[in-house]
């Protein structure tokens, strides 16, 4: 670390990761260093506060510094400055920036293809499925997701992305400390992507979990990446909150097109209507933005399915329209109950339909998604 950085990370600890209070401060005195050597100007306590400007001056000392520097250590924790050459070039260039990141595993300077996924935490079982089929979609093609490590879209993103092969597949930025594991569920999910990508937090290490951090995090998810995906998202979301920081920081914003009766997609598709964002129906619209050319042989054999009967078929075609129960198709195929369990059970088998709760079933998106002629 140079001084500077040393200096910037004391100054992070000592006004305990106040964005406003660093701004103002670097805004005055130019460097971090010059802070540090003028912490007996009266100009600091007019700036901040007495109080503040006290426990600023009273932390002034390289013992301070090295304390700070041995507590990440203890911790396993890394630290990047605004003024560091290995800090996020993407993610430097907001309106915004976060003057220290701390992280865990390993943070590039330069993510290749960095795409954030993003929606709601509860979200259905079709949002779930699309979000894997486009993430792992993504990394197989060179792309590294982004997400917040939430519950719902979010951790299907980084799940999907760490079940394939790549050597950077996602990097979780959080609301929290990044020694702070939230959710509580997502704690095997949250060593993996140390293992193979980053957690990263702007909050100081042991901070908890605050509502208000949320919109911060949010910034930081949309500033590290070329691109935002929604797959589904509910009116006035924090969802929304991302895609309009996406917005602000001249990001690429694609969504995922849901039922126009269901109020889980309400967000996303008035996004759509209002003209904010790109309809896509996979990763391959994606991929064209940035000039990639999806890898068809992947996609091919990711595709491939067995030759279908003529009732498999027609079921398929059924759920092609919409979800349907077991008593609907039963009526519409006029299959016997016996029969169309077996039918729907093959399906299922062949990775070609799912059963959600309450015995109804859809289509899987990818198969959804294809031409009929060319997959049946």
């Amino acid at each position: 670390m140079t001084k500077e950085e040393k200096y910037r990370l004391w100054l992070n600890f000592a006004v305990k990761a106040d964005y406003n209070m660093q701004n103002k401060l670097l805004n005055m005195f130019g460097s971090a260093s010059e802070i540090f050597n003028s912490v007996d100007m009266p100009e600091i306590a007019q700036l901040v506060g007495m109080e503040r400007a006290n426990k600023i001056k009273s932390s002034a000392s390289e013992a301070y510094i090295d304390k700070c520097l041995n507590y990440l250590a203890n911790k396993n924790i890394k630290a990047v400055t605004l003024v560091s050459d290995d800090y996020p070039k993407l993610l430097k260039n907001i309106d915004d920036p976060p003057f220290v990141l701390y992280y865990k595993g390993r943070l590039e300077s330069e993510i290749k293809l960095p795409i954030a996924m993003i929606g709601s935490r509860v979200c259905s079982e079709y949002a779930k499925s699309v979000t894997t089929m486009i993430s792992s979609a993504l990394c197989d093609n060179g792309a590294c997701i982004i997400s917040g490590m939430a519950l719902g879209i979010d951790g299907e993103a980084a799940k999907a992305a760490l079940s394939t092969k790549s050597d950077y597949p996602t990097v979780a930025v959080l609301g929290c400390g990044v020694d702070v594991v939230y959710p509580d569920k997502h704690l095997k999910l949250y060593h993996e992507i140390i293992e193979r990508g980053a957690v990263i937090s702007e909050f100081l290490p042991g901070t908890g979990v605050e509502k208000w951090h949320f919109p911060f995090r949010n910034r930081i998810i949309s500033g590290l990446s070329l691109g935002v995906v929604v797959t589904e998202a509910r009116e006035k979301s924090g969802t929304s909150i991302t895609v309009g920081k996406a917005l602000e920081q001249g990001r690429d914003v694609f969504i995922v097109p849901g039922r126009i009766t269901d109020s889980m997609c309400k967000g996303s598709n008035a996004m759509l209507r209002d003209g904010y964002a790109k309809l896509i129906f996979g990763a391959e619209e994606i991929l064209s933005e940035y000039g990639i050319k999806i890898n068809e042989h992947k996609e091919k054999q990711k595709h491939e399915v067995r030759e279908l009967k003529l009732s498999e078929m027609l079921v398929c075609k059924l759920l092609q329209v919409s979800e349907r129960s077991f008593d609907e198709l039963a009526v519409m195929t006029g299959m016997d109950m016996s029969n169309l369990n077996s039918v729907l059970t093959d399906l299922e088998f062949s990775g070609i339909i799912k059963q959600l709760p309450g015995r109804i079933y859809e289509i899987m998106p990818e198969f959804d998604f294809l031409d009929n002629e060319r997959q049946w």
